[in-house]
């Protein structure tokens, strides 16, 4: 046995790894099952702002929001995000987190409620990665 470097997406790899990881966690007794959120804006047929991420363990984790630089601040990151949260609590997620740079958007996420939780300095070096979450409120029934 040895460790190999793989072409990412091409040998069926990161699958593999999901599946060991899956298993471990079924053993542990928390099922690893992400189910995926995947939303895109489209322009004439092009895609012009989108969130990736997914549901697990009752939180939402937001990997990826991008929004075209034409349009940032027309209120479409904002709905990006509100419907990946309505889609998480339709899932009935209690909150969701995303980890962002200080050179990009913790001051868009703290707008949306999302509260930092932790940071990595120097990463890239003279920056942060900042992590944020946001806990769902319940709706209390009579």
């Amino acid at each position: 046995m040895q460790i190999e470097i793989a072409r990412p997406k091409q040998e069926g790899v990161e699958d593999a790894i999901s599946a060991l990881l899956a298993q471990n966690s079924r053993e542990t007794g928390f099922v690893y099952a992400p189910q995926p959120v995947v939303l895109k804006i489209n322009d004439e047929g092009q895609t012009v702002a989108g969130l990736v991420g997914h549901t697990n363990w009752e939180w939402l984790y937001i990997e990826t929001l991008a929004v075209d630089p034409k349009l940032r601040g027309k209120g479409w990151g904002r709905k990006l995000v509100a419907e990946a949260e309505r889609i998480a609590i339709e899932r009935q997620c209690r909150g969701a987190w995303v980890d962002t740079f200080s050179f990009q958007s913790p001051d868009f996420y703290k707008r949306l409620g999302y509260l930092p939780f932790g940071e990595l300095a120097d990463y890239p070096t003279g920056q942060k990665r900042v992590f944020l979450r946001k806990v769902f409120t319940v709706p209390v029934t009579p």
